[in-house]
């Protein structure tokens, strides 16, 4: 490439850069931002595409040679046994119970994947709402910062129950396709509601746009933070693909390229091109543990920054920021509605300090049907009688939604570094599992369709599940039509 070309695009790439972090603080909503960015990345896109001469089109294009795959051949030959390991791990919190039939000569590493798929669901899984709190997303925002409550205000029900029970069976291959079907229900009873009353004559679109949309695109700089959000998504793509092609390496599969597929600046994957030819004339094993190496790796990746993020949560951020939890809504036909309203901080629960979502889940979990809640607020003291609900009708609720918020003690340069790595953690922990799970789907061109492929003969199987969820997906896209026509 021309030196004069490089400068050009170098040029574009500040420019992309500059007008994300325009987009990003303008004060035009989520929605438009969307379109803003969206637009401008193609913009970019498309131009440093053709000055560059890189693969792609339509804003997308794929920066990358052979730089890297040297390195990659001497981690394949002295990892020793641990990138198989890893893969087959993969496979057993992808799979649940399932993965024997791929392990069933690895019995100590099935029980151990087992076992780690049991700890992950009750004590990993809870904290994904750390790093949830930094997407900005419509009606996303405020269920994502309760997340961690949300066992206190909705209570152990039987959605919980089936969804460790099918967990356990299937994996988070299971366990992701039972949450996009159950919100998917929960969308069609609110559109059938929306249907319902436009026949009557008085439509109401609220029941659909009350609910949570199941799918919608994060991208740094518009709906989670900019640096952070690049430098997690680099990292996640960087481990994803490095690992694929370690596999391969080890399968004595030749990588032709590597490197990184951008919209724009925005990295949105990363890819090692292996001798697809090769690849499928190994067995189906040696093929399984290449697909699975990315999600198996991500998968690890999450455990790693969980293991970074909880000492942080616990030493470092109560010196960075004071932290609060606060009414954010409270529901009709509860004893609390009318009385507490929004904005009031829960200061204590039942004689229980609440300084955050966890110390409040704790606090409001004991409640029964009929037991005395005491709450104090910062504009008093409140006392209620807990009722029950159909959804959960062995804890006792008062109705309330409630959000943490966090206020930082100082601007200082200490302050917002800290603040700004534990977004980078945080972001990480989150987005490596949201990946790993999302690529275990049957959805062509991801990981889980081509492990699917490879092991199941009957490809009106398949094809059954991709219809299945493909519909679900569909149904999770519902409510963001009453956003984007308001």
């Amino acid at each position: 490439m021309k030196s004069g070309r490089k400068l050009e695009i170098y040029i574009l790439v500040v420019a992309a850069f500059a007008s994300l972090i325009a987009v990003y603080y303008s004060h035009i909503g989520v929605i438009n931002k969307w379109i803003l960015g969206i637009v401008a990345m193609f913009f970019f896109g498309i131009v440093i595409q053709q000055l560059g001469s890189f693969s792609g089109g339509y804003g997308l294009y794929m920066a990358g040679g052979k730089r890297g795959i040297r390195s990659i051949d001497r981690i394949a030959k002295k990892g020793g046994g641990f990138w198989d390991n890893m893969a087959l791990f993969g496979l057993v919190l992808g799979f649940g119970l399932f993965s024997y039939f791929f392990v069933k000569d690895r019995k100590k590493l099935f029980v151990f994947g087992m076992v780690s798929l049991v700890l992950i669901v009750f004590f990993v899984l809870p904290y994904l709402s750390y790093g949830m709190q930094f997407l900005n997303l419509p009606q996303i925002s405020a269920e994502a910062s309760s997340a961690s409550a949300a066992s206190a205000t909705h209570g152990v029900d039987l959605l919980s129950y089936l969804t460790y029970i099918v967990t356990f069976i299937t994996g988070f291959s299971g366990f992701t396709f039972l949450l996009i079907w159950y919100n998917a229900g929960l969308i069609l009873s609110a559109t059938y509601a929306v249907i319902i009353s436009a026949l009557h004559g008085h439509a109401q679109v609220a029941p659909l746009a009350n609910q949570i949309p199941g799918v919608a695109p994060v991208i740094p700089g518009i709906d989670i933070p900019l640096i952070a959000g690049i430098v997690s998504l680099a990292i996640l793509l960087a481990i994803h693909e490095f690992s694929h092609g370690v596999l391969a390496r080890k399968a004595k599969v030749k990588i032709k390229t590597l490197g990184v597929l951008l919209f724009g600046v925005i990295p949105i994957g990363a890819f090692v091109e292996p001798d697809e030819k090769e690849v499928l004339k190994l067995g189906k094993m040696p093929q399984t543990k290449i697909f699975a190496a990315g999600i198996a790796s991500n998968f690890i990746a999450m455990l790693v920054f969980f293991a970074i993020m909880i000492p942080f949560i616990i030493f470092v951020l109560p010196g960075l920021y004071h932290t609060g939890v606060f009414v954010e809504s409270t529901i009709t036909g509860y004893p609390a509605n009318g009385i507490l309203s929004s904005g009031m901080q829960i200061i204590d629960w039942n004689g229980y300090k609440i300084e955050n979502l966890s110390s409040f889940s704790v606090a409001a979990a004991g409640d029964k049907p009929g037991s005395l809640v005491d709450v104090v607020t910062n504009t008093g003291t409140y006392k209620f009688t807990a009722i029950s609900s159909n959804e959960s009708p062995g804890r006792g609720l008062i109705g309330i939604e409630v959000y943490q918020k966090n206020t930082p003690i100082n601007n200082g340069v200490y302050t917002r570094f800290m603040l700004f790595l534990y977004s980078v953690i945080a972001l990480s922990f989150m987005l490596n599992f949201l990946v790993a799970v999302v690529n275990l789907l049957p959805i062509p061109g991801f990981d889980g369709w081509r492990i699917y492929k490879t092991n199941l003969k009957h490809d009106r199987v398949i094809k059954a599940l991709v219809a299945i969820l493909l519909i679900g997906l569909l149904l999770n896209a519902l409510p963001w039509l009453p956003i984007l026509a308001g």
